[in-house]
């Protein structure tokens, strides 16, 4: 099963690998855990990711799909979709690899519209467990804060932090 992550730095991770916080530990990229933590403080928000999922701060967050480039009403979305690169990996190789130690999915496209800081996570036990239907791109709006809080996703708790260079496909 091939899974998709958007970045902006997607030289950079081709040539390093996919890493966790864990792996790369940049400030810069907690930002957007401030609010939930509590605190701009980069201790403070590993212990806040580690308190939500054991693993979290050795994990990346994917997609089992690609957005359709279209216009979206989230601005943070539409700037995304139009701007970042897409880069992809098999699931399969990964978990053939041992490097995937959990397998976690997030979906609060239903929980976000009540209450925006719940966190609707549960583990996978079989990768035939994951959930490949459509996304739905545009219930994404502002109100409900990142894309992310209203598009299912799976969060891959890495063993070593990381996905090398040699698992990872730039997308066209």
């Amino acid at each position: 099963m091939r899974l998709y992550c958007y970045t902006y730095y997607a030289e950079k991770i081709l040539q390093e690998g996919y890493l966790s916080v864990a792996a790369n530990p940049n400030p810069k990229q907690l930002e957007m855990y401030a609010r939930k933590a509590g605190s701009e403080n980069f201790e403070d928000i590993k212990r806040y990711l580690e308190k939500t999922l054991p693993g979290r701060t050795k994990s990346i967050s994917c997609l089992t799909e690609k957005a359709p480039v279209e216009d979206y009403e989230h601005p943070y979305l539409h700037h995304l979709v139009h701007n970042a690169a897409v880069v992809s990996f098999e699931l399969d190789d990964l978990l053939k690899d041992g490097l995937i130690e959990t397998i976690y999915c997030k979906d609060n496209s239903e929980t976000a519209k009540t209450d925006i800081d719940f966190e609707n996570i549960h583990e996978i036990k079989n990768p035939a467990e994951i959930d490949t239907s459509p996304l739905d791109w545009h219930g994404c709006i502002p109100r409900y804060g990142s894309p992310y809080n209203m598009l299912r996703h799976y969060i891959l708790v890495l063993s070593k932090g990381i996905i090398p260079p040699a698992y990872l496909t730039l997308e066209k």
